[in-house]
């Protein structure tokens, strides 16, 4: 079994990445289950069709709910459950998701499938939220940024988290890519030590898709995006023993912003993704 963590600023795209990435292992014929760790619980909905009731929210009525009551099967054959979150104003979205991956990891036998992705919200700050991380559930983690600077910074954060665990990462994806603002995730890779396995443009194709509550893969298999989509999914398949990453100090991080933006100025260069 292979298993990845995909983690990332919320907003920037984790959960239409997960659900691609996973449509498209199902479409190589991988046995591939996706668990939506976010209280949002949308995780699944392109794999679906539709929303499904969270686990954690079962469990309020049931505190011992059969497998068939959470787990539901999708496009391409792929798994999909929702872990949820508390009431909103209630309780705590880590504490959450470990009383439901508990529950989930007593009732399946998650090492019967080939690969298994758990989609994580926002950054690796709070250590509920890390739990997949902490105990092992995934071997690696994705992490998902942009080029601007707060996404870069969540990312960051993340191989904070990644470095204190001493938890490896597989690789970055640069999602909502643009030809002016890869110097900034690359500057980034190469200082954190950390691989971009893939990149993807902003696309409304996938826009679309996601209205739709379907995957790229499903829609327009032979496109370009779906063609991405499937590279970064061959690369996670293949995946060797990921790296703890170097995380940079504040200071490096706002380094990078500040020596590329002048080095756009000096050669003259408009910067519009900065």
């Amino acid at each position: 079994m292979r298993s990845v963590a995909i983690y990332g600023k919320g907003g920037i795209g984790k959960s239409t990445l997960a659900s691609n990435i996973a449509a498209a292992l199902g479409e190589m014929n991988l046995k591939t289950l996706l668990v939506g760790c976010d209280p949002k619980a949308d995780s699944t909905t392109n794999i679906l069709g539709r929303r499904v009731t969270p686990l954690l929210e079962v469990m309020r009525s049931n505190k011992n709910p059969p497998v068939e009551s959470f787990l539901f099967r999708g496009v391409f054959g792929v798994y999909g459950v929702e872990v949820g979150g508390p009431e909103p104003g209630v309780g705590c979205a880590g504490r959450g998701l470990i009383v439901g991956i508990g529950h989930l990891l007593g009732k399946l036998d998650i090492g019967s499938f080939d690969f298994v992705i758990f989609d994580v919200p926002a950054d690796i700050l709070c250590g509920g939220l890390a739990i997949v991380v902490k105990e092992g559930y995934a071997e690696s983690v994705l992490i998902v940024t942009s080029d601007e600077f707060m996404s870069i910074y969540a990312a960051n954060n993340i191989c904070l988290g990644l470095s204190s665990l001493k938890a490896p990462s597989c690789g970055i994806v640069y999602n909502k890519a643009t030809p002016r603002g890869k110097r900034y995730v690359e500057e980034f890779s190469k200082r954190v030590g950390i691989p971009i396995i893939g990149s993807l443009p902003y696309s409304e194709e996938l826009r679309w898709a996601d209205k739709l509550r379907k995957t790229v893969i499903e829609l327009s298999p032979n496109s370009g995006i779906s063609h991405l989509v499937k590279s970064i999914s061959l690369s996670l398949l293949r995946m060797e023993d990921g790296k703890i990453p170097d995380p940079l100090s504040a200071r490096e991080l706002e380094e990078i912003f500040q020596l590329l933006t002048a080095e756009s100025r000096t050669c003259g260069c408009s910067d519009e993704s900065s």
